[in-house]
């Protein structure tokens, strides 16, 4: 892979996050006295992990069955791969914090879906980054 190529995209995919984050807190910074602004807050973050989930599982079932040994090194040097094991794992941390700061409960179906998205994000960072 070329490096210029990974730090680029990888990059890309840490602009586009915090992009992700100024939206979401200005959207509630904005809507903060209107009834349910943070419930609103909530599924938007809800929406988020499926569509990590979403994009991670399909993209580790085309590196699984499409880019075999002979072409993965096309998908490693993928935005759309980069990015998707990047904001899943930003999508964790984010997670644990609001657990950490007691903001959610742990005893929630979203924790299952949290260990989804860990599950996603070390396969996908370590194919990126694991070199034997």
């Amino acid at each position: 892979m070329k490096e210029k190529q990974h730090y680029k995209y990888t990059t890309l995919s840490f602009v586009l996050i915090n992009i992700w984050t100024l939206y979401v807190f200005f959207d509630y910074f904005v809507t903060r006295h209107k009834i349910f602004s943070e419930t609103g807050l909530f599924i938007f973050f809800v929406k988020s992990i499926f569509f990590c989930i979403v994009l991670g599982v399909t993209l580790i079932l085309l590196r699984l069955f499409y880019f075999k040994k002979k072409r993965k090194d096309k998908l490693r040097a993928n935005f759309f791969y980069i990015f998707a094991g990047v904001f899943n794992l930003y999508v964790f941390i984010i997670w644990l914090i609001c657990l950490f700061l007691k903001l959610l409960p742990a005893d929630t179906p979203l924790a299952f879906y949290m260990l989804g998205n860990l599950t996603i994000a070390l396969f996908i960072d370590f194919d990126i980054y694991y070199k034997k």
